[in-house]
């Protein structure tokens, strides 16, 4: 018999764990829900829905909570109304490399058509034949862009959709419409100034998650995935309580959840974790199915506390491994900087202090220099890929503003990871100084 035969003790559904996995419901997003479909609802009246721009962080339910309101409003259309003829195109800018306005027009076309993608033409004949399949199409046509930001600053495209009925792009018969999704809150402020005034009629942020809402995600998605966990509905909520007021509550209105696989507390610490951390509902079901990954490699038929706080080492670590194979030695210059002023409790420090630290570094490695500012540049690029935290800090009665950065990854983790590299092996984090 293969050890591959073997079942786990732990595990039901591990599917219900991953990314992939579109929730039922989504209650901690109910006022977001209900705002999303108050833009929506002319559609429904025979008017188009409101083009709608949906801000927040990564892993707050946006793109779950525009499925779910589509797949509502495509029932009500098909079941309900006699009228409503509509039809949905989903696309991530980001992971299609829609870059800008051309890549972007031509994959719109591709989804409405099912046609190859169209190559070899300008960007106006693109347009134009986008245009025209939605003509073809006619009814309400919402496109929703998710990573929306990955257009940049151009903004042709936007701007053309968002007065495609006035300039005669399309026929009457036709009422296009785009939800816009997007992780950077400042993108919009890019946008020039008649886009932004004509593309979105609505607004919604999705703030991140508290440590209560992310206990009431957690055990939802825990009742599918483990063995032997059952979670009831909140009673509270299908009563008509406001779900964020229950969530506040630390999930006291659950009717009952039951874990034999989960031991007390493994839920509300992970919970904590990612509350602390960026209020990020992906990053705390990754947790919970990591512990439970590590407590089945173990042979334990319990998720302890301690498996989950091995799972935010492992997933830290993880973080800053994936990160290291596309980091060029100079930014791996610029985080050992960092790192050495995490151990010595330094942080967060400015780029002027860390610079001294990484000149030492890479005199005792034999690496080329750079300037402060740049050095500084590859401090901001590990911000945005959230292994360095930049926060801006009065500067005091002299100077304005600057950066102060500080690891957002496990210190330990970071130097495993960095004294893996054939560089760095001979270096210790402990005794290095700004001396050289």
């Amino acid at each position: 018999m293969s050890r591959y035969s073997a079942t786990s003790p732990i595990f039901a559904n591990e599917e219900a764990l991953r990314e992939e996995h579109h929730p039922d419901t989504l209650p901690e997003r109910q006022d977001e829900m209900d705002a999303l479909n108050d833009s929506l609802s002319p559609a429904a009246r025979g008017a188009g829905a409101n083009n709608v721009f949906i801000h927040g962080k990564a892993g707050q339910g946006k793109t779950a909570a525009v499925k779910a309101e589509l797949s509502e409003l495509q029932y009500h259309a098909e079941q309900e109304s006699e009228h409503l003829d509509l039809t949905t195109c989903y696309i991530s800018c980001e992971s299609h490399d829609l870059s800008t306005s051309y890549k972007a027009a031509s994959r719109i076309y591709q989804q409405l058509t099912g046609a190859d993608r169209p190559t070899g033409y300008s960007t106006d004949v693109v347009m134009d034949m986008m245009f025209e399949a939605m003509d073809d199409i006619g009814g309400t046509i919402i496109l929703v862009l998710d990573e929306i930001d990955a257009l940049g600053d151009d903004d042709r495209l936007l701007y053309s959709l968002s007065r495609a009925r006035a300039q005669g792009h399309v026929g009457e018969h036709v009422y296009p419409s785009v939800i816009g999704i997007s992780n950077d809150l400042q993108w919009r402020d890019s946008l020039s100034p008649k886009v932004k005034s004509s593309l979105y009629d609505d607004s919604i942020l999705f703030s991140p998650y508290n440590a209560g809402e992310l206990q009431q995600i957690l055990r939802r998605r825990a009742a599918k995935a483990f063995r032997d966990t059952t979670h009831t509905t909140v009673s509270a909520i299908s009563q008509g309580a406001n779900p964020h007021e229950v969530a506040e509550n630390n999930g006291a209105e659950d009717a009952d959840f039951q874990s034999d696989v989960l031991d007390d507390g493994v839920i509300e610490l992970i919970a904590a974790m990612s509350a602390q951390d960026k209020g990020d509902a992906r990053q705390a079901i990754k947790y919970l199915r990591k512990a439970g990954e590590v407590a089945d490699r173990e042979d334990s038929e319990t998720v302890s506390q301690l498996h989950a706080r091995e799972a935010e080492t492992v997933i830290e670590r993880e973080t800053v491994v994936e990160a290291m194979r596309q980091m060029t030695t100079q930014a791996q210059l610029s985080l050992a900087a960092v790192t050495v002023l995490e151990v010595s409790g330094d942080t967060p420090a400015r780029s002027k202090v860390l610079y001294q630290i990484y000149q030492n570094i890479a005199d005792r490695t034999d690496a080329d220099k750079l300037v402060q500012r740049r050095m500084k540049d590859h401090l901001l690029e590990l911000d945005m890929q959230g292994i360095v935290e930049a926060e801006k800090q009065a500067a005091g009665s002299i100077g304005g503003p600057a950066y102060h950065f500080s690891l957002q990854v496990s210190t330990e983790a970071t130097i495993d990871v960095l004294e893996d590299l054939d560089r760095f092996e001979d270096l210790d984090f402990r005794s290095i100084s700004a001396q050289r």
